[in-house]
């Protein structure tokens, strides 16, 4: 159970001289005491902003001196006390906290005075933060023989003033606590200032066993009260990778098989829940909820020593106040500084080192979002909300759960968004109703094969109030998934959703850089059952196959639907605006927010859409009954809040909530004139209209606005004035007295705005946007030189993987759009990939930007945008011919006046550059004419693949023939297989019919994948048996497993357009009686009907003409992008007139290296094969060298004349030439080992010859 803790509150404040240098020291210290103290105030932390300190098990209040060096004060308060930030000041360098405890709260102030002169009237300006209880403590830099000093200052007059006035009490008691290390002598500056009243419960005394390498002593007060200290622990997780699967399908076999479908919908759901999850609690561990750390990870006995001899050295000084033992003491605390300097640098680059192929990618994540500052922290202070306070984990889940109820109230609705409602619920009664029994194809009952498919989709994600996850649902037997899909078939019959489906708990996460004492600035994050997110998925499914296959899905929304994405909309805009440059128009756009979008969404008005839309039956009554009475309750640790209804809005976190937002907002823009622009991703819209006469164009697209605002009344959508935008695109000047408005106010008009994550501007130069991308990847350029050095930190291809996650997909996101801006604004993005590269290689400065593109293997940024622009293009000739985007290519008399480096102008050319333009493509999406719920899948028989994974030492060809003929000895037996010619492209597809000897071989279409000709043999064999009347049971053998899967599944990431056919195919011919069953048949063994269909589909790639032409996938076009961008890139690596010497190693572009190893090898390797190093002829060219000259044969010192020609070091060259030609690799051995990347022999004996030379070090 989580609940209060009662102790003594142990309270520490000291001047830590910086915890830079001195910060380290003190974790291990705090760590090493039994008695950990509650609050912590520390003075002169020397913190920036920028950088990060953090205590574990602590909260860090910091307020930092961002002018200037040193001061800044911090107070760090155990996880678990009740506590509130009442207020931070710069002028006087103080943190004020408000802790909570024996039913009082106390206030502690933590000040830090930098030898300024105080004021009274200032000083109780701070304390006004406080109560009654107060507690001042820090360095006030005053002298008073009140507290032990040896003369009374204005600073020390002062402070007595303040404790007449306030009526406080000085708890010092003469002890000194601070050193003047120079002379010895000892004076008394850090006070601890109290209210009377709770003086008398207050111990206090100054830590003398050291000062921890400041010149202050740690002062330390117990307050005899009983602190209210909250237990945060958060609960125990399953632990799935001990989990025992094999008894968890037993258990939950031995518990469903006794569920009961009859009675209550409620009853059934709670028996099959507590089946799972008592099965899951026997078989399925589950951690204590603690996580142990070590609090100074580099902390070892040599830093342990120097503090000791430090603190020794300490001893002695204060004893004998001799110089000479203070310069002793003064040289132990640099070796302490040092030593730990060394340590915490020797462990970074330990672990830099590790980071490699088996180090975690989540690892690496969460190293690389803490160094960025981003630390999740899960504690949550003293909440206040008006008068009213939270303190407890009850309280404190009490006032969140109803600040967020309250974002979802109807109370939220202006009066005439209720009469809104009211007028539009009355024209549509007939929509609330429940809906009768309907027979469409949406409303049938859910199949095995539905559920299979859900299943499949599902991932890792935390679970809803009955932790029961994804896992364990995909681990129950085939008899246990078919209990589970009688209780979602009784619950879709019913229309009737369970309670516990409709509960969400919430965790609430702090807004980042807002006040966390005030629950509105707390972000709720939903957790909801996983069995209803099940449900949730196959219902989303129909409903989305419904609305696509129908066409009700409005065009211009680009949100969560398939195939489309953020581009679509941008791209809409930018063209418009390109055109009017050509025309000399102006464009004016607005954008729009609604306010909130999913909060406040109107279910009732959500079932009056789905009506129209002509959504009966179960479906309905189950969205219906979905929304209906939802709930929430806060979890605080392990303490949950009581329920509170969400009156409005969609689920967060439910699978379906986006579906149904696209259905609600669907028709935003329904009576908007059709010559007006628009567009929609979810709730981000736009609307845009362009003319030469800018007053009309106003007065137009203000008529639209106000459509838009009728139907936000009608709907009860609001949009907010704030932030919505409005913008003009024009060279003109634009009349301030020009403007638009949202419910009668004035819109601003902005210069940049930020749409769907690209900056426009008003000429569409993108230079914000480039800017902006410049700015976030250079943080990541930081990063990644934290993470390595010359010769140590994280390999080659973390730092690839994290160029790429970071910075590469970053320049990538929007290059379609943004690739029309000038040359020198995106050289800019060069530089940055250029900068990342040489990291991720260890190049140096002077390395050709070519060179480290072969060598890493990355394309140019200009062909990269190239490549991305026809991708985009080859994704969208897929696309319906209704897509907003198409009409863009179309031609028009813009395009023959002005050229433009746009989408709409130079897509067509760019996929002819890039092989693609005349290629026909099948649909990026399918929506098949039989409801894709309806289509079965076909049975696969995997044996021999479970039988080769158990014994690589079993006759497979003697076990298949066994098997065959003891399964299938009745069955047809025919052979499929698909064949490529990766030199030409060429591709066919064959079939054989074993004991018939009849045989069938097509050319198919040039450039498809192997996986796809296998797809098409099958479909070839099945079109075979389709046609055969006297035969009924038939075995199709394929060697493909990735084409078998997808007929097993039904899901094809690239072919589901084949899949579908086959499957279509299969269904007619077994409606028809026949039986067909799959099989994987081993590949090149043995197998004699595989062997002749393997030669078959050989031959058939050599015959003159296609016989069968099958449209390419959006996969197989990209594979030709790709490979025409290589191509374009080849040709200008060999034009290329730097990088010659990687030229001689490689040239040919688009490998990737793999040869591993340490960083300082691969920092080596890399400079050898680049040419390019810190010898003098690099040295010479960044102005580091006069003349870039070797010293001996004065001569360029390159790396060739190191390896090659310099006579300093003749006779090493000649022992390592003679290791060489040992090894095979003769006279041209040298270029053979670099060109190989130093493996094996060559490698051993060319670093032996540097490191014997010298060479190592320099290069």
């Amino acid at each position: 159970m989580c609940g209060l803790i009662t102790v003594l509150m142990l309270l520490l404040h000291w001047n830590a001289r910086s915890l830079i240098a001195n910060g380290q020291e003190f974790k291990q210290s705090i760590a090493n005491w039994k008695v950990k103290p509650d609050v912590m105030c520390i003075q002169e932390s020397w913190l920036k902003p920028h950088l990060d300190f953090v205590m574990y098990g602590y909260v860090a209040i910091r307020q930092d001196r961002v002018r200037g060096g040193g001061g800044g004060c911090v107070t760090f308060v155990k996880q678990g006390v009740p506590h509130r930030v009442v207020g931070v000041g710069s002028e006087y360098e103080y943190v004020a906290v408000e802790v909570w405890g024996g039913g009082k709260k106390f206030v502690i102030i933590n000040f830090y005075n930098p030898c300024r002169r105080l004021q009274v009237n200032h000083l109780e300006e701070v304390e006004e933060q406080g109560s009654s209880n107060v507690i001042w403590c820090g360095d006030f830099n005053a002298h008073n023989t009140l507290w032990g000093s040896e003369k009374v200052d204005i600073n020390g007059q002062v402070i007595e003033e303040l404790l007449e006035e306030k009526n406080l009490v000085c708890l010092n008691d003469g002890t000194k606590t601070r050193i003047e290390v120079r002379t010895g002598r000892e004076s008394v500056l850090d006070l601890t200032l109290v209210s009377s009243n709770v003086a008398a419960l207050c111990t206090w005394n100054v830590y003398k066993e050291g000062t921890m390498g400041s010149d202050h002593y740690p002062v330390l007060c117990s307050i005899n009260i009983n602190l209210s200290q909250v237990n945060e622990g958060r609960g125990g997780r399953w632990v799935f990778e001990r989990a025992n699967w094999d008894k968890f399908q037993k258990e939950s076999d031995k518990y469903l098989n006794q569920v009961v479908y009859e009675g209550d919908i409620e009853m059934l759901e709670r028996n099959v829940r507590q089946g799972i999850m008592t099965a899951a609690l026997e078989s399925v561990p589950k951690s204590q909820g603690k996580i142990k750390r070590k609090e100074v990870l580099w902390w070892n006995d040599e830093c342990r020593k120097a503090v000791q001899n430090r603190n020794k050295a300490f001893k002695v000084m204060k004893r004998s106040h001799n110089f000479l033992h203070m310069v002793q003491y003064k040289c132990a605390q640099a070796i302490v500084r040092k030593t730990v300097r060394q340590a915490k640098r020797i462990c970074w680059r330990t672990y830099c080192s590790s980071i490699g192929d088996t180090t975690q990618i989540g690892d690496v994540w969460t190293m690389i979002k803490k160094m960025g500052g981003e630390r999740r922290d899960w504690s949550y202070p003293v909440l206040s909300n008006g008068n009213e306070v939270a303190v407890t984990n009850e309280e404190k889940g009490e006032m969140l759960v109803n600040a967020f109820a309250k974002v979802h109230s109807t109370n939220n609705l202006s009066e005439e968004g209720k009469r809104g409602r009211e007028k539009t619920s009355t024209e549509n009664l007939d929509a609330l109703q429940v809906m009768g029994r309907e027979d469409g194809d949406q409303n049938l009952p859910f199949s095995l094969e539905e559920l299979s498919k859900a299943l499949a989709k599902t991932g890792l994600s935390a679970p809803g109030k009955d932790e029961i996850c994804y896992i364990m649902l995909k681990h129950l037997s085939d008899e246990g998934k078919k209990v589970l899909l009688g209780l979602f078939n009784k619950v879709w019959e019913a229309g009737r959703v369970p309670k516990s489906w409709k509960e969400a708990i919430i965790i609430p996460v702090r807004k980042p850089g807002k006040d966390s004492s005030k629950p509105s600035n707390y972000q709720p994050i939903a957790l909801t059952s996983h069995i209803c997110k099940l449900m949730e998925r196959m219902i989303n499914e129909r409903l989305m196959y419904v609305m696509e296959k129908q066409g009700m899905v409005t065009e211009c929304q680009s949100g969560f639907r398939r195939g489309r994405g953020t581009m679509d909309a941008v791209l809409c805009l930018e063209d418009e605006v390109r055109k009017a440059q050509v025309n000399k128009e102006t464009v004016v756009a607005v954008f729009f927010d609604v306010e909130k979008a999913y909060d406040m969404l109107w279910r009732e008005g959500l079932m009056i859409k789905l009506y129209t839309m002509g959504i009966r039956g179960r479906l309905f009554n189950w969205v219906r009954d979905f929304l209906k009475d939802r709930t929430i309750q806060v979890r605080i640790g392990k303490i949950l809040s009581f329920k509170q209804v969400a009156e409005n809005g969609t689920p967060q976190g439910s699978v379906i909530s986006p579906t149904l937002f696209s259905i609600m907002i669907n028709d935003i823009y329904g009576h908007i004139q059709g010559d007006m622009g628009r567009s929609l991703f979810a709730d981000d819209g736009a609307l845009w209209k362009r003319g030469r006469n800018v007053e009309y164009i106003v007065k137009k697209l203000q008529e639209g606005i106000q459509q838009v605002e009728r139907w936000g009344i009608k709907w009860s959508f609001k949009f907010s004035v704030e932030k919505s935008k409005v913008m003009f695109f024009t060279r003109k000047k634009v009349n301030e007295g020009i403007n638009l408005k949202l419910y009668g106010s004035t819109l601003e008009k902005v210069t940049t705005f930020c749409f769907l994550g690209l900056h426009f501007d008003p000429w569409l130069t993108w230079g914000e946007h480039i800017r902006k991308v410049e700015s976030k990847c250079k943080k990541v350029l930081n990063t990644m030189r934290c993470l390595t050095g010359r010769e140590w930190g994280a390999d080659y291809q973390s730092l690839k993987y994290i160029y790429v996650s970071l910075i590469r997909s970053r320049i990538d996101y929007g290059s379609v759009v943004y690739r029309s801006a000038a040359k020198s604004v995106l050289t800019r993005l060069d530089k940055i990939q250029a900068r990342a590269l040489r990291l991720c290689l260890g190049a140096v400065k002077t390395s050709p930007v070519c060179a480290l593109q072969v060598e890493a293997g990355e394309l140019p940024l200009h062909i990269r945008r190239k490549q991305l622009l026809v991708n985009y293009w080859v994704n969208l000739k897929g696309r319906r011919d209704s897509h907003p985007i198409k009409r863009m290519l179309r031609s028009c008399w813009e395009k023959e006046r002005v050229r433009k480096n746009s989408f709409g102008w130079v897509g067509d050319e760019a996929a002819r550059d890039l092989g693609v333009r005349e290629t026909e493509f099948c649909p990026t999406v399918m929506w098949p004419d039989c409801p894709v719920w309806k289509i079965e899948t076909m049975e696969v028989d995997f044996q021999l693949r479970q039988v080769k994974s158990i014994s690589n030492n079993i006759d497979l060809v003697g076990e298949f023939y066994r098997y065959v003929e003891h399964k299938y000895g009745d069955h047809i037996q025919i052979y499929t297989d698909g064949s490529k010619d990766p030199e030409s492209g060429r591709t066919g597809s064959a079939f054989v019919i074993g004991h018939q000897g009849s045989e069938e071989s097509k050319r198919t279409s040039n450039g498809l994948s192997v996986y796809t000709v296998e797809l098409y043999a099958i479909m070839m064999a099945l079109e075979w048996v389709g046609k055969e009347e006297k035969i009924s049971k038939i075995l199709i053998g394929s060697d493909s497993l990735s084409a078998l899967y997808s007929l097993s599944s039904g899901v094809s990431n690239s072919r589901q357009d084949l899949v579908y056919a086959i499957l279509l195919t299969y269904m007619r011919i077994k409606g028809k009686g026949k039986q067909i069953q799959l099989i994987w048949v081993p590949a090149h063994i043995g197998i004699l009907g595989n062997e002749r269909v393997d030669k078959l589909a050989k031959q058939a790639t050599k015959k003159d003409d296609i016989e069968v032409y099958v449209k390419m996938s959006k996969a197989e076009g990209k594979s030709i992008v790709w490979k025409e961008a290589v191509r374009e890139w080849q040709q200008q690596w060999d034009r290329e007139s730097k990088g010659r010497h990687l030229y001689g190693l490689q040239n040919k572009v688009g490998t990737t290296r793999n040869w591993g190893g340490p960083r300082r090898e691969e920092t080596v390797r890399t400079r050898l094969r680049i040419g390019h190093s810190n010898l003098n002829s690099s040295l010479h060219i960044i102005g580091k060298h006069p003349t870039g000259f070797c010293e001996v044969c004065k001569t360029p010192e390159t790396i060739e004349h190191v390896l090659i020609n310099c006579r300093s070091y003749d006779a090493q060259r000649r022992k390592m030439m003679g290791e060489l030609r040992k090894g095979g690799l003769g006279g041209a051995g040298i270029k053979d080992v670099l060109k190989s990347g130093m493996i094996g022999q060559g490698k051993k004996s060319l670093w032996n010859f540097l490191a014997t030379t010298g060479w190592l070090g320099r290069i």
